[in-house]
């Protein structure tokens, strides 16, 4: 089976850098050992994003990006990533870079949870976290570190994502 990204945008965004995304899912999932994927990206609003968070995983607020590893088998890596543009939105503005370059970040964060990875403890946060600036990097996007959620986990180990 080959590779497939479908990415599915809400009314609220455009974003010009769909091939790019592409391409770093490609990059990570073969990076991990996954030549066969089928990986979705929906980018939904809060209200849209806060249902999901709500039904699936029982909190009752708004997140930045939810993850579902649908299945290892056969070969194949499927997952889902749900991402909210009106958080992506508000952050990107904080931080002072582009809305696509914070949805970037949280795709990366969610693919970076459907391989595997965990950030419940301070080194799972820190792995999370060089995982996450090795492909803000590989993409080459930068201002990662002045990202509130996304610089230093022992001083971001109260934050949950």
């Amino acid at each position: 089976m080959k590779s497939q990204v479908l990415i599915h945008c809400s009314d609220q965004v455009q974003i010009s850098n769909v091939p790019d995304l592409k391409k770093l899912l490609r990059m990570m999932a073969n990076d991990h050992g996954w030549d066969s994927f089928q990986i979705s990206i929906a980018m939904l609003s809060d209200a849209e994003i806060r249902e999901i968070n709500k039904e699936f995983l029982n909190h009752d607020y708004a997140t930045d990006v939810i993850s579902f590893n649908l299945g290892e088998g056969d070969d194949v890596l499927e997952g889902e990533i749900v991402v909210s543009v009106d958080t992506a939105r508000t952050a990107s503005e904080k931080v002072g870079w582009p809305l696509e370059d914070e949805l970037t970040l949280y795709v990366i964060h969610g693919m970076l949870h459907i391989l595997g990875y965990r950030d419940g403890t301070l080194d799972e946060k820190n792995e999370m976290r060089f995982e996450e600036r090795h492909y803000l990097e590989a993409m080459q996007i930068r201002g990662w570190e002045r990202h509130p959620s996304r610089g230093d986990a022992e001083s971001d180990s109260q934050s949950s994502d």
